[in-house]
């Protein structure tokens, strides 16, 4: 009897240090860790940009050591900044850097802001307008590189830079000297293959074969269709992972076996509501352009209604108010253009102050005026580089204003609609959702109430671990 009790007091004890030791896991913090996913790769964007590039009947475009570091410490440098506008230049960072030998260069960059589940799919997606896709559709680029950078607030930066020399061929051996950093590891390309279309079936869909170095988003942009409706078609879940010799089933424009998807841009013009206002909801590849011209509105009138600029890049899914509601009274006066704001200086002219991230052309497009005009008024070129602090001089009169006086409100207020963003034309900023509050309560309180059970246990253990060593002393 006595042995029994020693065994079950030091079972007792062994159970309490257990509890006791024990650390409760958190569901969110289990959840965080299964979040964690590799983020897109500068080749990864170098690969797309020329899977597209070969689509469009063009050679692929050639990865240079020079573009790559100067894409690389364009990326650290936004990233450190927390940047949303280009630093500028990128034709004269790439020829100090060495690139083109002293040469003419010409270059263009984009760049994209994005959390990490990311995938090059909807980085690529974001690049789909006729600026960014200039290096898959211009003939004359021949040169690429890409760099990556992680900012302080857990996003992303990602550039890609595509350039050429004026004078000389892409077949030529890449202009400028370049010597290999020790211990870098070199990038090896991987397999790039143009997506060629197939007849379609007799019911007017395509049997697509998948070859190495196809990805989804290639094939999509090739056959004019969504990703999802890919998925769909072949009743794919969104985590397959794409084999080489897969068969996709993909329907076509007439397609008679397949519900047919709404090619892509194209815009679906959407009903009024009961007081006739009209809410348009993006969808991928579409634009200001290409939806004010579908509803007969004016990208002016859309940028009005809906408090953002020209330069704002759209969000798919992003909702905007394309007419509101049925007006009975005169509309409230529009606000007013930079250039009705100006007053003037002292000595009786109109000055514009630069601020970080503006340029010539982009400050031209501000009041409208020539780029050319302001160069001139100012002595710059285009080459010229502008800084913050600095006072331009505007030839210009600026309108006169009109301020009629409103009428009493007899219409249903407009809703507010919070201005997204303003962006370089060829800046993206892709934000991902993250868990609402009452989850990450759940969690927690789940979490509580397994430690409260803990701690009764553990009690409930030091209380017979007690009773049995003073009954033993008693006996005794």
């Amino acid at each position: 009897m006595q042995k029994l009790r020693k065994f079950t007091l030091i079972s007792l004890c062994l159970l309490l240090l257990t509890v006791s030791a024990t650390k409760p896991i958190f569901p969110t913090e289990a959840k965080d860790a299964q979040a964690t996913m590799r983020s897109v790769s500068a080749y990864e964007l170098i690969a797309a940009m020329n899977v597209l590039r070969m689509s469009n009947g063009l050679p692929a475009l050639i990865e240079h050591p020079i573009i790559n570091a100067v894409a690389q410490g364009t990326a650290q440098i936004m990233a450190d900044g927390l940047l949303s506008w280009h630093i500028g230049d990128v034709k004269g960072r790439l020829a100090a850097a060495g690139y083109g030998g002293g040469g003419t260069v010409f270059a263009t960059e984009n760049f994209a802001v994005a959390g990490d589940s990311a995938t090059i799919d909807q980085i690529m997606l974001m690049w789909a307008d006729y600026d960014h896709m200039r290096p898959a559709t211009q003939p004359y680029y021949c040169h690429v590189g890409a760099g990556t950078a992680r900012a302080s607030n857990g996003m992303t930066y990602f550039i890609l830079q595509a350039a050429y020399v004026s004078g000389v061929s892409c077949e030529a051996a890449p202009p400028g000297g370049w010597t290999p950093i020790p211990g870098q590891t070199p990038i090896v390309p991987g397999i790039i293959t143009p997506v060629e279309l197939v007849e379609p079936d007799e019911n007017g869909n395509y049997l697509h074969v998948v070859m190495p170095g196809q990805s989804f988003w290639s094939i999509a942009v090739a056959y004019g269709v969504t990703i999802k409706d890919i998925l769909r078609w072949n009743n794919l879940p969104e985590s397959y992972v794409l084999q080489a010799g897969d068969e996709l089933l993909i329907a076509g424009p007439n397609s008679r076996a397949l519900v047919t998807p709404t090619p892509l841009g194209n815009v679906i013009i959407a009903t009024p509501d009961s007081e006739g206002r009209i809410v348009h909801v993006v969808e991928a590849y579409q634009n200001l352009s290409r939806i004010g011209g579908a509803y007969g509105v004016s990208v002016n009138r859309l940028v009005e209604l809906n408090g953002i600029t020209v330069e704002t890049p759209l969000q798919v899914g992003q909702r905007l108010l394309i007419k509101g509601p049925d007006q009975t009274s005169t509309p409230t006066p529009l606000p007013l253009s930079p250039l009705q704001k100006l007053t003037p200086a002292a000595d009786g002219k109109y000055y514009h102050t630069v601020t970080e991230g503006q340029t010539l052309v982009w400050i031209a497009g501000l009041y409208g005026i020539s780029a050319t005009d302001l160069m001139t008024w100012n002595n710059r070129n285009a080459s010229s580089v502008i800084y913050p602090g600095e006072r331009l001089l505007l030839q210009v009169t600026p309108p006169a204003t009109n301020t009629p006086t409103p009428l009493p409100p007899t219409e249903t207020s407009l809703p507010t609609l919070t201005p997204s963003p303003t962006l370089s034309p060829t800046a993206t900023r892709l934000f991902l959702p993250t868990s609402t509050t009452s989850e990450t309560s759940a969690e927690l309180g789940a979490a509580e109430k397994s430690n409260n059970w803990l701690l009764l246990l553990a009690a409930a253990a030091a209380l017979a671990a007690v009773y049995l060593v003073i009954r033993s002393h008693k006996s005794k």
